[in-house]
């Protein structure tokens, strides 16, 4: 095409942008519109404006620095030892950062009381030192538009901070544009590669074989790599969710029990994703679908064991309602590992109708999962309404959950 240099560096502008720019548009609108039914003060509208404007610059910005980051510790070359810890700390943190916007919306319930005491307290040391910081600059500015309940003094400390930040913004602003420019020139992230000396070959059986080539192929694809951090995120949950209650109670076990399940139920399709078109060339080898379905069953299992354990160490420190309750999640075990059994088996029968494409976005996939993850809990809940004891429940969940293992073994060996 006669496209120039400048005609190139434009057009990955314009693709940059398109990628984003309904998110900020949406998250300055929404915030602008807020703020102005709220108040109904167009001097606090307008200061909004400029401090959503703000937050979008450096959203982009530090979502650049983070990508820089990241791909030049992704192409880390070497085989070392010091290089694979790296890489793998850097998947973790990413994959933390990723799933930690879910708690931002828990932290409101927790700061904005004593928050709004320490803004609002005439010539407070906490307040200047707040108004000093970003965001809050900006909300005490907006809040000073409005009316005259914060300090003078901490209204001329924030306003100050705010045109600082405003100037950062802008200086933010540059060097994304500066960034993209440079991609579309061809001077992206300079990878560190080490020339490949060791070329030893480290045989081992199809399974660990398989499994090894699926942790290294989904931990270099950015868009699934975050998977791997889902043991913690699941740990942190449920550890969380159930330590603001005395005692660990059957239903609590069994909430989280089905949450840790689900998100382990994320992985198989995500590694299937992360291989993408690979898996035309997979099935040319002499490798029958039970060597492709085990190793992925087996990571999504092994991502779901940290729970059980994480929740037997609770039941040390919070009394149970019945010991045996802490059996169900190491139950659950089985029907994690069935489910993921059946939700590959789905997608490589339907993939051998050519819909590769389309399939990894199925959320068909994920209901299977989750209706076999389900089954036992279900079958738990059942049987204790009838009994009113919490051993044949136990027996009645081991059931379900070995049948559906059991049917799992079957389906694999089709």
């Amino acid at each position: 095409m006669p496209l120039g240099q400048d005609d190139f560096s434009l057009v990955t502008l314009f693709s940059f942008i398109r990628s984003f720019d309904y998110m900020v548009a949406g998250a300055v609108i929404s915030q602008v519109v807020l703020v102005a039914y709220l108040t109904g003060s167009p001097i606090a509208t307008i200061i909004m404006l400029v401090a959503s404007t703000m937050n979008a610059l450096f959203a982009v910005a530090v979502a650049l620095w983070f990508s820089r980051i990241f791909q030049k510790n992704m192409l880390r070359g070497g085989r070392s030892k010091a290089n694979t810890a790296l890489r793998l700390f850097f998947i973790l943190m990413w994959g933390l950062l990723l799933v930690a916007v879910g708690f931002l919306f828990s932290i409101p319930l927790y700061i904005v009381p004593n928050l709004q005491d320490t803004l609002l307290g005439t010539g407070h040391v906490w307040g200047l030192l707040l108004g000093l910081l970003y965001p809050f600059s900006s909300g005490i500015v907006i809040t000073g538009a409005t009316c005259s309940s914060v300090g003078f003094t901490t209204l001329l400390t924030a306003s100050a901070a705010m045109v600082g930040y405003a100037l950062l913004a802008v200086f933010a602003g540059k060097w994304s544009l500066g960034i993209v420019r440079s991609i579309s020139q061809g001077f992206g992230v300079a990878a560190a590669r080490v020339t490949a000396r060791d070329f030893s070959v480290k045989p081992r059986g199809p399974l660990l074989g398989y499994v090894s080539k699926d942790l290294k192929v989904a931990s270099r694809n950015p868009a699934t790599a975050f998977f791997f951090a889902l043991p913690v995120l699941e740990v942190v949950i449920v550890t969380l969710l159930d330590s603001n209650f005395g005692v660990l109670r059957t239903v609590l076990v069994l909430v989280g029990t089905g949450l840790g399940a689900i998100f382990a139920l994320f992985l198989p399709l995500a590694l299937l994703s992360a291989e993408g078109k690979g898996l035309e060339y997979t099935k040319t080898l002499p490798v029958n679908s039970r060597g492709i379905v085990a190793p992925k069953a087996l990571i999504a299992t092994a991502t779901y064991v940290p729970l059980p354990l994480a929740l037997a160490v609770l039941s040390l420190i919070k009394p149970l309602t019945s010991p045996s309750t802490i059996l169900v999640p190491f139950l659950i075990i089985m029907a994690v590992a069935s489910a993921s059994v059946f939700e590959i088996k789905l997608f490589l029968r339907t993939a051998t109708k050519g819909k590769i494409a389309s399939v990894v976005n199925d959320f068909e996939k994920l209901a299977v999962g989750v209706l076999v993850v389900l089954a036992p809990e279900v079958a738990y809940a059942a049987t204790f309404l009838v009994t009113f004891s919490h051993v044949f429940p136990l027996l009645a969940m081991g059931g379900v959950a070995a049948a559906e293992l059991a049917a799992a073994f079957f389906a694999l060996r089709r």
